[in-house]
């Protein structure tokens, strides 16, 4: 009798604590596939992503000035800043440089990286607040590095904008929709800490308890066939 109350109880609570999870897994999953993922994504936030590609011979300095006047650079890049054609030169630090005028203008302030999220911004929010993020990211840059300007907006989706202070680049966005499918994300795959490791040790041992889950109704159910047997017999 102590070895059918043993199983019963090991198979109860097993259960309890795989049911939980196998809810929030239901739960999250249904989240994930029921959200469009380019909504997730943020693509109706974001415009003028695509600029025009600029040609050396509508800049007023040439790439080779560039490179004397910045000997450790290992990469040149010439682009578009809000339709400002721009160097970016990447050597023992990024560097953004105004391909006109050959005046460094990296690290942004605060006006200039206003001015970029508002460029790429499609919505009709107000900035709400400007920060310089120079340590303690949190957990929405996932692996980005810092520093980062953060701008955000006075808009029903709760956006925000990072900017890299030193390239001039629009880095990423993100909203409320993209905030709630991260946490979803971390409750799926269980990976509470950077919410990117799919192979952690909390599943890992979620996985044992799986089995364990079978084995237990394997033996609940071997008492279960056996108790019959011996009722059978009784009769």
């Amino acid at each position: 009798m102590r070895a059918i109350k043993l199983s019963r109880k090991t198979h109860k609570w097993i259960a309890l604590l795989l049911g939980i999870q196998l809810f929030l897994w239901s739960l999250s999953g249904f989240y994930m596939v029921a959200v469009h993922l380019d909504t997730i994504h943020g693509d109706m936030l974001v415009k003028n992503m695509a600029q025009g590609v600029v040609s050396y011979t509508d800049v007023a300095v040439p790439l080779e000035r560039v490179a004397e006047l910045y000997p450790d650079s290992r990469i040149i890049t010439l682009s578009a800043m809000m339709e400002r054609p721009v160097y970016r030169i990447e050597g023992t630090e990024t560097r953004l440089v105004d391909a006109n005028t050959g005046q460094q203008i990296s690290p942004l302030g605060k006006d200039l990286a206003t001015q970029i999220a508002t460029y790429h911004y499609a919505e009709d929010g107000e900035v709400s607040r400007v920060v310089l993020l120079e340590k303690d990211p949190p957990t929405e840059l996932q692996a980005r590095a810092l520093p980062l300007w953060r701008v955000d907006f006075d808009d029903v989706w709760n956006s925000s904008f990072y900017i890299d202070p030193n390239s001039g680049l629009f880095t990423t966005r993100r909203h409320s929709l993209w905030r709630i499918f991260d946490f979803m994300w971390m409750l799926h795959i269980m990976d509470y800490d950077e919410r990117a490791d799919i192979n952690n040790t909390v599943l890992r041992l979620f996985s044992i308890f799986g089995t364990l889950l079978g084995l237990s109704g394997v033996w609940l159910l071997f008492y279960s066939f056996n108790r019959r047997r011996d009722d059978g017999l009784a009769q």
